[in-house]
C-alpha cells in the first residue's frame, strides 16, 4: 500500500492548496482512486491543520508540525525531525512513500521514496531570487531543499524540461527520471452559453472579447512588466486593451512594485486586479478573453496556458523553459522578454478571426495529448516497479 502526501490539499500548508501543487494533488488524487481501490492507497497529512478531500475509506498517517515557538522551528524541525519519525515505520515495512514536491520531502530518506519535482526554479534564476537576501543562507536553503533527489528511489519530473533540469544540475541519471505530464482539470472547457459566460464576466466587470487575460504569480520569472509594455504599445497603436489579472497577489511582496509599475505606465485604467478566482468562474474567464498571455520566463511545467487552451482560448506565451513543450504549434510563441513581439501576437489574435478560430481548434487537440488519467497510470506503474524493485 504506497504512502502518499496530501498536505498540498490542506489549508495553510505552505499556501499549496490555492497554486499549481494543489492542483496536481487533486487531480492526481481523483484519477488514481478511479483506477485503483482507494482503500488501497493512504495519505500523509498534517493533523493540525483542515482535512484534505480524500476518500473516506482510504487509510490516513496524521503528522505534526514542527514547534512553532521556535525560529523557523514549524518548517526546518517538521521536516527534518518530525516528518522522518512519523515516516519511519512505513519504510520499515518496505511501503512506497510519495513525496509531491521535493521541497516537502523530509531529510532522511527510506527505502522506496518517490520525489515529484515541480520546478528548480531557484536554481535556475538564482540571479532574480537570491537579490536582498543572505547568499549563504539562500544556498543553504537550497541545499537542505535538494539533498534529498540524489536519494529518491524515483523521481517524477513534469516535464521534458525538468528532468533535463535534473540531470544538467544534479547529475541524477536519467534512467531514475520518470516524466509523468500534468494535465488540464477535466471540469475545465468552452463555456458555449454566452449568457452564462457574461453574467460572470460582468460580476468581474469584463466584457466578452473585451480583454487579454493572465493567471498566476507576480514575482520576477513571471516577467510582468513585459507584459504592461505589451499592453502600453497596444494602448498606443489605439487599441483599447484591457489586462485582466487573476490570482491572490495583494499580499504578494511584489505587489506594490508592480502597482507602482503600472501607475508610472499610465496603464491604472488597463489593468483589472481579480482576485483570487475561483474554479467555477475560470471556464467563463478563459473563454471570453482576446486571447491568454503567458510572459513567464521559467514554469516547470505550465499549467496555465494549457488550461486556456482547453476552455477555448487562444494562446501568446514566451518560448521558454517548459512551455514549448506544453503549447507547441497550438499558439503563438514569442523570444522571452520581447514586448514588442508579444504585443503583436495579441494584437494579431484580437484583430484576425480567422486566425484566433485557428489556434483554438489546434488549443483544443493539444489539450486532448495530457490527461490525468495517463498521468495516474504512469504513476501508479512507478509504484509497482520501485516497490518490485527491493
Amino acid at each position: 500500500m504506497p504512502l502518499i502526501d496530501a498536505r498540498a490539499l490542506q489549508p495553510g500548508y505552505k499556501e499549496h492548496a490555492q497554486r499549481g501543487i494543489g492542483r496536481y494533488a487533486k487531480s492526481l488524487f481523483a484519477a488514481m482512486t478511479a483506477q485503483v481501490d482507494p482503500a488501497d492507497l493512504s495519505f500523509i497529512q498534517r493533523r493540525d491543520l483542515p482535512q484534505p478531500e480524500l476518500p473516506p475509506q482510504s487509510p490516513r498517517l496524521a503528522v505534526g508540525p514542527g514547534p512553532q515557538r521556535l525560529p523557523g522551528g514549524e518548517r526546518l524541525v517538521g521536516q527534518y525531525w518530525t516528518l522522518p519519525r512519523a515516516l519511519a515505520p512505513a519504510w520499515k515495512q518496505g511501503r512506497v512513500v510519495h513525496i509531491l514536491s521535493h521541497a516537502d520531502a523530509p531529510a532522511r530518506l527510506g527505502p522506496r521514496t518517490v520525489l515529484t519535482c515541480q520546478d528548480l526554479i531557484f536554481q535556475r534564476m538564482e540571479d532574480i531570487y537570491i537579490k536582498g537576501r543572505n547568499a549563504l543562507a539562500f544556498r543553504a536553503a537550497r541545499w537542505l531543499e535538494t539533498r534529498c533527489l540524489s536519494r529518491a528511489a524515483r523521481i517524477l519530473a513534469i516535464s521534458e524540461c525538468t528532468k533535463r533540469d535534473l540531470v544538467e544540475l544534479y547529475r541524477i541519471p536519467p534512467e531514475r527520471i520518470t516524466v509523468v505530464p500534468l494535465a488540464a482539470d477535466p471540469g475545465l472547457a468552452p463555456v458555449e452559453d454566452p449568457a452564462a459566460r457574461d453574467e460572470v464576466l460582468r460580476r468581474y466587470g469584463l466584457d466578452a472579447g473585451g480583454y487579454y487575460f493572465y493567471l498566476g504569480g507576480i514575482d520576477p520569472r513571471k516577467d510582468l512588466p513585459t507584459l504592461l509594455r505589451a499592453l502600453l504599445i497596444l494602448r498606443e497603436q489605439g487599441r483599447p486593451a484591457v489586462l485582466a489579472l487573476a490570482g491572490k497577489v495583494e499580499r504578494d511582496k511584489h505587489y506594490p512594485a508592480l502597482t507602482r509599475l503600472i501607475a508610472e505606465m499610465g496603464l491604472g485604467e488597463a489593468v483589472r486586479f481579480l482576485g483570487f478566482v475561483p474554479d467555477r468562474d475560470l471556464p467563463a474567464l478563459y473563454s471570453g478573453a482576446t486571447a491568454f498571455a503567458f510572459p513567464s520566463l521559467y514554469e516547470g511545467f505550465g499549467l496555465p496556458p494549457l488550461e486556456a487552451m482547453a476552455c477555448g482560448a487562444p494562446v501568446a506565451a514566451v518560448r521558454a523553459a517548459a512551455v514549448p513543450e506544453v503549447v507547441e504549434e497550438a499558439g503563438i510563441l514569442v523570444p522571452p522578454g520581447d514586448a514588442r513581439a508579444l504585443a503583436e501576437a495579441l494584437a494579431a489574435l484580437g484583430d484576425d478571426t480567422e486566425l484566433a478560430r485557428r489556434y483554438r481548434a489546434l488549443g483544443a487537440k493539444q489539450t486532448a495529448r495530457f490527461s490525468w488519467e495517463r498521468a495516474a497510470t504512469q504513476t501508479l506503474a512507478v509504484y509497482e516497479e520501485v516497490a518490485s524493485a527491493g
